[in-house]
């Protein structure tokens, strides 16, 4: 759970960082609404996966499947393709 902005940037620092020097997939996230963003944008970092709510979100920070459906075509440059669900 991410305390200020600053711990936001230390885990995407640190995804792009280990996606950059592993071979094996990086799945980060962290949790709250600072965390976020990290849901939204850690595939930009690296990240291999994101988690997303169909019911009622099991941690803090959750999106909802529809809100990821709808941005993370945006942040890849997919904005005409629909997300595997």
């Amino acid at each position: 759970m991410p305390s200020s902005a600053q711990d936001v940037l230390n885990l995407l620092q640190a995804t792009l960082t280990a996606t950059q020097q592993q071979t094996q997939p990086v799945i980060t996230m962290a949790m709250g609404q600072l965390g976020q963003i990290t849901r939204l944008a850690g595939g930009t970092f690296g990240s291999a996966v994101t988690f997303a709510t169909v019911a009622a979100a099991s941690a803090p920070g959750q999106l909802p499947l529809a809100t990821l459906q709808q941005i993370l075509p945006l942040l890849n440059g997919d904005s005409g393709k629909e997300l595997d669900k």
